[in-house]
Formats: structure tokens, sequence, C-alpha cells
């Protein structure tokens, strides 16, 4: 853990230096120190943690922690000692992956180079924390520790169900293209937390290193966890690196609209067209761009449909996994129907804004002129998007590989039980013809909520008939016709939804932001005045007493000093007399 550690701020420090790469933007700088001194706040507690840690265990070694015997004599005297370590590391995993309530410093994160955005803040360092929560799974599933970790894999599960909703309603009003990602990104993160939570719970309670069949769900329910982790980080990289090809081209389209308009208007001596207020991360600047980049709305479109859990792509089989496993756990554990609620709810939620964000993107008619000449995207761009696309949509091939067995247990084997064809057969049977009713029926609830209901309202509302003459590629047809189709027959004004006191409420972050200042405010504000009085009272109130009396006794010498020489000589003798008679005493 001692180099997890180290690392950790070495990345949350180059967090903080590229995030504030355009540092001569305020907004920049600001979140830069906002998010280094957010994440400070986790790493604080995470260090308690670990010299809990070394306290209790003498070492922060993997080989030394996690070993049987050593975990068995601390359960034996200070189970619940180990329990406060780990919850401390936990705290340190929320401010790192932006996990409720120290999730304010991600969508400020934003204003960093979209690359960084899309390595940075979704597929690495935030997933960092979601890590180090893994690597406490010896902890939860350690025969000796059997039943006393139970409540921190709730409040691990609460934590991530709280923030998954959370997220997915502020994404819900976001017109920042970057910004609906910056949320999303939370709110899948925290579908891994919930579906970590609940893996070490079952891991605690059941008997899973002597029965098989409790072996096996524990490390199916821990695997999807890791699943959607590699899932999401494919699907959110793509996801980003596709937003910086649509922010590129609009931002392009502006300045050449500006630069043609500004030789234009030489001859007029004025710039009816200069807007220095364009912002080229809008989705109210954008529209109907999938007919003009063609590539980028088809990665945007896998990605979204990934996030989203859409059957057979990406996401989708590891989302349904984690929220099977937290349905499980809430059957035995009533506490559990809390985050096992959120995040079937959250799946909703997720297929309305990813849909929204990418129908205000790519469908309907240009709303500005700038996205009525965005070309398309330049070669190099286009590389790294079909990459991660084709990744994406591999995600059945590891899903049949045995991903949620050989991730998580070394006993398994890459393909050990079933060859490719067999384990997505089984896969396939797995999950759309479970044998368990209840699961049979909580998938296809899932699915119609994240896959219909979701994107229908999303459909309904945004996007619509493409501008006259506009054509896409035949893969898109498809989704634009719906869309066309749905919005013309169902659309209905939602402007006293937009203008309610909720939305006002979602888009100023549910007041986290205000609140956070205004405690920081006090706080500080209060300490400095305290200081301030500390300083004035007790420090500066000592020397101007130590000057005071010095000045007294001043005073009093002063008097003594008459400048007469028989004085002197009086003094001098009776001295002279005093030492006699001391030295006298003395002999």
């Amino acid at each position: 853990f001692l180099w997890l550690f180290i690392f950790w701020e070495i990345m949350g420090l180059c967090s903080y230096l590229l995030i504030g790469f355009y540092y001569e933007k305020p907004s920049a700088a600001y979140a830069a120190k906002k998010a280094f001194l957010t994440t400070r706040v986790g790493d604080v507690f995470l260090m308690i943690g670990l010299v809990m840690m070394w306290d209790l265990f003498g070492s922060l070694d993997y080989a030394v922690v996690f070993d049987e015997a050593n975990i068995a004599a601390v359960a034996a005297e200070s189970s619940g000692t180990l329990q406060w370590a780990l919850g401390m590391m936990f705290i340190g995993a929320v401010g790192k992956s932006a996990q409720f309530p120290l999730h304010v410093w991600l969508p400020d994160a934003m204003e960093g180079p979209t690359p960084v955005s899309a390595l940075i803040h979704a597929a690495t360092m935030v997933n960092a924390g979601l890590y180090l929560v893994a690597r406490m799974f010896p902890f939860f599933g350690a025969e000796a520790l059997h039943n006393d970790l139970v409540d921190l894999a709730f409040i691990i599960a609460l934590i991530g169900g709280i923030t998954a909703v959370m997220a997915a309603a502020i994404a819900f009003v976001q017109h920042d293209l970057k910004k609906v990602l910056a949320y999303s990104t939370m709110s899948q993160l925290a579908y891994i937390f919930t579906g970590l939570g609940c893996a070490m719970f079952l891991a605690n309670t059941l008997d899973w290193h002597n029965d098989d069949g409790a072996h096996y769900i524990v490390i199916v329910a821990f695997g999807a966890a890791l699943f959607h982790l590699f899932n999401h980080a494919m699907a959110k990289g793509m996801l980003f690196m596709a937003s910086g090809s649509v922010i590129h081209e609009v931002h392009h389209a502006h300045h050449h609209l500006h630069h043609h308009d500004h030789h234009d208007d030489e001859h007029h001596g004025h710039d009816d067209h200069h807007d220095d207020e364009f912002d080229a991360q809008s989705m109210e600047n954008m529209g109907g761009l999938a007919s003009k980049m063609p590539l980028t709305a088809t990665a945007m479109l896998v990605g979204s449909a990934s996030i989203m859990g859409l059957p057979f792509i990406g996401g989708f089989w590891s989302k349904e996994g984690i929220i099977a496993n937290a349905w499980r756990v809430a059957l035995e554990d009533p506490r559990f129907f809390i985050p096992a609620i959120c995040v079937l709810v959250g799946a909703g939620m997720t297929g309305f804004y990813m849909s929204r964000m990418w129908l205000k993107t790519f469908a309907g008619k240009p709303k500005t002129e700038v996205a009525a000449h965005v070309g398309p995207t330049n070669t190099w761009i286009k590389i790294p998007l079909f990459v991660l696309t084709f990744v994406s949509l591999s995600a059945v091939l590891f899903a049949g590989m045995g991903f949620t067995h050989w991730a998580p247990d070394s006993e398994y084997g890459l393909m050990s039980e079933k060859s490719l064809i067999d384990g997505i057969l089984y896969e396939m049977n797995h999950a759309f013809a479970n044998s368990d009713a209840f699961f049979f029926i909580l998938t296809y609830i899932a699915i119609a909520i994240g896959a219909i209901l979701g994107p229908g309202i999303a459909l309904s509302l945004y996007g619509g008939r493409l501008a006259e003459g506009e054509k896409v590629k035949p893969w898109m047809k498809p989704i634009i016709r719906l869309n066309t189709w749905v919005f013309d027959r169902f659309h209905f004004d939602n402007k006293s939804v937009a203008n309610s006191g909720l939305s006002k409420a979602l888009e100023n972050r549910l007041y986290f932001d205000h609140y956070y200042d205004m405690a920081m405010l006090k706080l500080v504000a209060g300490f400095s005045d305290k200081s301030a009085e500390t300083d004035k009272n007790v420090i500066d109130g000592v020397i101007k007493k130590i000057e005071s009396g010095s000045q007294s006794i001043s005073k009093v010498v002063r008097s003594m000093t008459t400048g007469s020489a028989r004085d002197y000589i009086l003094m001098v003798s009776v001295g002279a007399i005093v030492i006699f008679f001391l030295l006298w005493g003395v002999a």
C-alpha cells in the first residue's frame, strides 16, 4: 500500500497540473486548485487509514497484510479497528473517484484539454479509487473476519447508489458536452462502487471458501464490477475523444466563419459576426452533425449505447450483473434495497441523458450557423475513435472468454471452462433466459427502463428531422428515422419542468458547490479571525507586557540615577558592606 500511496499522490499532482494547462484562464486555474484541494481531503483520510494499517500489521506490504494468519491475529484482537482503517482508506477512494460528497471537483476538471479528460478523468485516475477498494477484497473474503465488515460493505454500496442517481440527475440539465460526460463518469463509477460493495457483502457473509455455489456467486459479483470498470474506461475514453473531435470542429468552423466575416467587414468598418462569448462545447450551438461527422457520430453512438447498457453492446454485460447482484444482496439484507433501487432507476436516467446528449449534438437541424458549417473530422482524430469503438463492441467476446471469472480469481484461466462460442452462448442464456424467475424479470425490467423508457423520452424531446438534403451513413439511418418518428408524434412541451425549482437546483449542482464555498469561507474566515485575535491578545499581549514591565523597571532605575557623586559613593559603600557581610557569613 505504501507504493500505491506514493504514486497516488504523484497522479494527483499530474492531474492538478493538467487541469490547469490553460493557466491563463481564471476558470482553469480555479478548477485545478479545487481538484487538488478536494482530493487532498480524501488523501488525508487515506493516510490515516494506512497509518492505522501499519499499526495493526507492522507493514503495508500486500504479502503481509493479506496473509491469512496475520489477518486472523488482527481479527482476534481488533477487528473493529481494522474496519475503521479500511473505512478511512475508502474515504480516500471517494475523493479520488469523485463520489458523493467529495464529487465537486470532477465537473470543473473539464477545463483541462480533452485528451486529459479522456485519459485521466475517465479511464485512469478516477479508477484508482475503485482499484483501492477492490484491493481490500482479501479482508472482506477472509474467514477470520466473517460477518465483521458488513457495515462497511453497505456504506460502500450506499455511497455508490446515491452518487449514481445524483450525478445522473444533474447530467439531465447540462448543456456543456464535456460536463455531461463528467457527470456520466461519476454515475458509472458509482455503479462500480455499488457492485464492489455488494460483492464484498457476499464475500463477508457467505461460506464461499467451502461452498462451490457460494464461491461462484462471489466471484461473478466481484468480476461484474471489474468488468464494468473495463467497459466504462473504454467507452468513456472514446466518448471524451469523440467530444473533443466535435468541439475541435465546431471551434474550427466558428473561427473559419469569423475569419472570413472579418475580411468582409474590413470594407464595412465593423464586424457583426465577432462573438467572443461563443461556446464551442455547448450543445446549444450544435445539432445535425451526424451527416457532417459520421465516424465521430458512430463512435459516440456506440459509446453511449455501451454506457446505457443496451443489449449486446459493451456495458450491458457488466451493468446487468451489477444490478442483479445488488438485488441479490437486497433480498438478504433490506438495507441494500436503497442502492439496489438507485442502480435500477439510474439505468433509466442514464438512458435519458446519454440519448439527450447524442440527439442534441448529432440529430435534428443545426441550431447555429456555425453548426451548419462544421466539416468532417481529420484523420488523426479518427484513429483512436476507431480503435476504442472496436474494443467497446468486442465486450461480448470478453464476456464469452469468462472475464467475470478469470479477472477476479486466479484459479480460473482464460477460457479454461468454456470455448469462446460456448461462453458467449452461456452469457446470452444467463442474461436473457435466466432460470431464476426473479432475475429473469429483473433483467427485462432493467432493459425496459434503460433501453426503452429513458431513451424514448429523450427521443420525444430532442433531435428530430435532419436539415433538407443531409444524409447519414446507412447504420445510423434507423436511429435518425426512429428519432424523427417519435419526435413528430410524441413531442411535448417540457418548459414547466425545465423552469421548475428542481431544474434550477440541478443546474446549480444541487447547491453543493455553493454550500461548500460558504462553509469554507466561514470556516477559514472564522479561523483567520480567531488567529488574528490570538495573535493580538496573546502573542502581542505577552510581548507588550514584557515591554511595559521593562519600561517600569527602567523608570525605577532611572529615578535612582540622580547624577550626584555623594549618592553614587553611598551606593558603592553600602554595596561593599553588603558583600563583606555575605562573605563573612559564608566563611
